[in-house]
């Protein structure tokens, strides 16, 4: 195995850990779109280097701020997957109720 790995190993490495992430959280049957988004939402918030606001607080107030300022990010992005996810569960649970009052009638 070769010291450096090549742009595609990298990719399939970290596709790995994110389904593996998801696994451990009962996530495993995302859509495509709703994955990319937890995808942002786990890098912004656990995300390596400096980029993760969830890696330790410590050091001056400008990396304090920049933290917090990542962590609310991530915060906003999960607020806009549960608002996606709710407008979901209404439009369903209204399918479910028509096809009751169509099966009533």
């Amino acid at each position: 195995m070769g010291l450096f790995k090549s742009k595609e190993e990298k990719e399939a490495e970290k596709q790995a850990k994110m389904k593996q992430w998801l696994s451990d959280r009962d996530l495993d049957e995302l859509s495509e779109k709703d994955y990319k988004q937890v995808d942002r939402i786990r890098t912004q918030l656990w995300g390596t280097g400096m980029m993760g606001a969830l890696n330790g607080f410590g050091g001056s107030e400008k990396d304090f701020l920049f933290q917090l300022q990542n962590l609310t990010a991530g915060i906003a992005e999960q607020n806009w997957l549960l608002i996606k996810q709710n407008d979901k569960l209404i439009k369903q649970n209204n399918e479910i109720i028509n096809l009751l009052k169509d099966k009533n009638n």
